[in-house]
């Protein structure tokens, strides 16, 4: 009761409030919508009347407002004449708000915001295949059709497909062989290619100086002795009993002066692709530039190990010398990855060589009594410490925050599923709105259920006497047509929140892409890479178990809540057959 006394309470106020911006010459009939209002009977019927009164004088308010001056309205004629239609309001703001979205469609912003959004429901409804990246082939079938080489490489090195990957690469360093580096980055990624191989005497002709060559040539050795080494976890495999042929390999890495994973040509190459094909998958393109050229650095921690024992070995034998030379020749190739490389991985595998060995020249220094020296490699063995150093303030480059970019996924993820879930809604209930004008179901004389004006528009109890309508009576006004409003907010402010959520990232991807800005990179990468998992989950071994459950259920809810809705219609529409096919005397 007291929950209807409060809705009633409201109703008055709004048709009050509406009543004193009202223009002079209608407030008279303000007026008498208020008294009428008196005799509605229920607290939503009474509040469906003051919200239709309302809107007939805030509407009238605007036209005096831009037409000043007076105004004659014939008796019987006029503004008031017609009704106002529940109904049509109810499918007047469904029309305008859809209107508005489409404002936002209009903005880039929001189709690459709406597009990561979905990324995580549509992998978890496995509504494509993410193996397959559609979009990359239909890229490659595009550069192979123009015969463009640049295109080739950009979907080479971001394919899973390790055949497909090796047959555009050597058709891009076939049309144009100045691409020639697209083998090393193909074979950093698919080290299990045959091609690669034979691509890695070619390569070291081309660039006879780079530390890569060896490197992956020392993966392919661990691929034939089924050795796979983790970077995470480089000691796990015997270092000192690896073949010759490993050893060497490692051994020409670490004496060479120069390193190039090539990321540098590859973000070049992706600017220039993504300009020419208007490629529009953030994700795809971010990732690929991270992963592309990701080298095996276990090898290279498990052969400065295997050099570190041998300086220790040398160092208590009484070879300093020898000793100090195993040290350094694992800080200088430390300090090679470190500076001559372009991505973080790249500087986080040099801060460790460099760390580890600084620490073993830290104790051969200072037990020589050299302490300014052992000071200065205890200073720089804590500088380049991975957890603590250098490789700890990477994360400088980051203006947001991971946990902030993971809050913003979420924002973008639930925000997308809402604006699903009321264009559902929209869409249901504006086909019953549509479907009960067409029956003619609305009120009785009048052929639809009305507001605002005419003698029919309310029950209003005069001298006690029932008039021939009954506000309410209609069973979609109370139920259908105020969802069907509020789902239209809601639609527009989902959508607005889309915008606002991703807009931000927008504008990194255009300077990082683009224009070659990797100031806040590491931005846009973790967002991205949050938005591959539903909020509040984790991916476990690519199996989204916990997230089939509760989609399950948000889904049954969904449907269970039409269902409630169509019932109810249904009910209601049985219950006032019989009154309004009586004759009212």
């Amino acid at each position: 009761m007291e929950s209807e006394s409060a809705i009633r309470q409201a109703a008055v106020f709004l048709l009050d409030s509406a009543i004193r911006i009202a223009p002079r010459e209608t407030r008279d009939w303000g007026q008498a919508m208020r008294v009428e209002l008196q005799y509605v009977e229920g607290s939503f019927a009474s509040l469906m009347w003051s919200l239709g009164a309302a809107a007939v004088l805030v509407k009238q308010a605007l036209v005096d407002f831009f037409m000043p001056g007076p105004k004659q309205v014939p008796p019987g004629r006029g503004l008031f004449e017609r009704s106002i239609s529940l109904r049509r309001v109810a499918l007047a703001v469904l029309g305008t708000f859809l209107l508005a979205t489409l404002i936002f469609f209009a903005a880039p912003p929001f189709r690459q915001g709406l597009r990561v959004s979905l990324t995580a429901w549509s992998a978890l409804l496995h509504a494509t295949d993410a193996n397959q990246q559609p979009e990359l082939r239909a890229l490659a079938r595009r550069a192979e059709g123009r015969q463009d080489p640049e295109g080739m490489v950009f979907v080479a090195a971001r394919l899973e497909d390790p055949n497909e990957s090796a047959r555009l690469a050597t058709e891009a360093v076939r049309l144009d062989p100045s691409l020639i580096w697209a083998y090393a980055v193909v074979a950093a990624r698919h080290p299990d290619l045959a091609e690669a191989r034979e691509w890695i005497p070619a390569l070291e002709r081309w660039d006879s100086r780079n530390a890569l060559f060896y490197l992956l040539t020392a993966e392919f050795i661990d691929r034939d002795d089924g050795v796979a080494p983790s970077p995470a976890e480089p000691a796990k495999t015997g270092t000192l009993s690896r073949s010759p042929a490993w050893q060497g390999a490692m051994s020409a890495a670490f004496a060479s002066p120069e390193f190039d994973d090539y990321s540098d040509r590859l973000k070049e190459l992706d600017r220039n692709v993504v300009r020419r094909y208007r490629f529009n998958d953030p994700f795809t393109i971010v990732w690929g530039e991270e992963q592309g050229t990701a080298w095996p650095a276990g090898d290279s921690q498990q052969f400065a190990r295997s050099l570190l024992q041998s300086g220790e070995a040398l160092e208590a034998a009484g070879d300093d010398k020898g000793a100090g030379q195993k040290y350094w020749t694992v800080a200088g190739f430390g300090q090679v990855v470190d500076f001559q490389g372009h991505t973080a991985f790249d500087h986080w595998a040099g801060t460790i060589l460099q760390s580890m060995a600084y620490r073993r020249l830290r104790g051969l220094t200072a037990r020589q009594g050299n302490a300014s020296e052992a000071t200065l490699f205890g200073y720089l063995a804590a500088t380049f410490d991975p957890v603590k150093g250098v490789h700890a303030r990477a994360g400088d480059e980051r203006v947001f925050g991971v946990e902030t970019c993971g809050r913003n996924a979420a924002v973008l993820q639930i925000a997308s599923l809402l604006m699903l879930v009321f264009f559902a809604i929209m869409v249901t209930t504006g086909a019953i709105l549509i479907a009960a004008g067409r029956r003619g179901g609305m009120a009785p004389g009048g052929g639809e259920g009305t507001l605002g004006g005419g003698d029919t528009a309310a029950t209003a109890r005069v001298g006690g006497e029932d008039t021939a309508a009954t506000v309410g009576a209609e069973p979609v006004k109370p139920a259908a047509t105020v969802l069907a409003m509020a789902s239209a907010v809601g639609f527009l402010i989902s959508n607005a929140a889309i915008y606002l959520t991703y807009r931000p990232y927008w504008y990194i991807f255009q300077r990082t892409i683009l224009k070659g800005d990797r100031s806040q990179a590491r931005d846009l990468l973790d967002f991205l890479l949050s938005t591959r998992v539903l909020p509040g989950l984790t991916l476990f071994n690519n199996i989204y178990l916990p997230s089939y459950f509760w989609t399950g259920i948000v889904l049954l809810g969904i449907f269970g809540l039409i269902l409630i809705l169509l019932r109810h219609l249904r009910s209601r529409a049985r219950i006032d057959a019989p009154r309004h096919s009586a004759h009212v005397p």
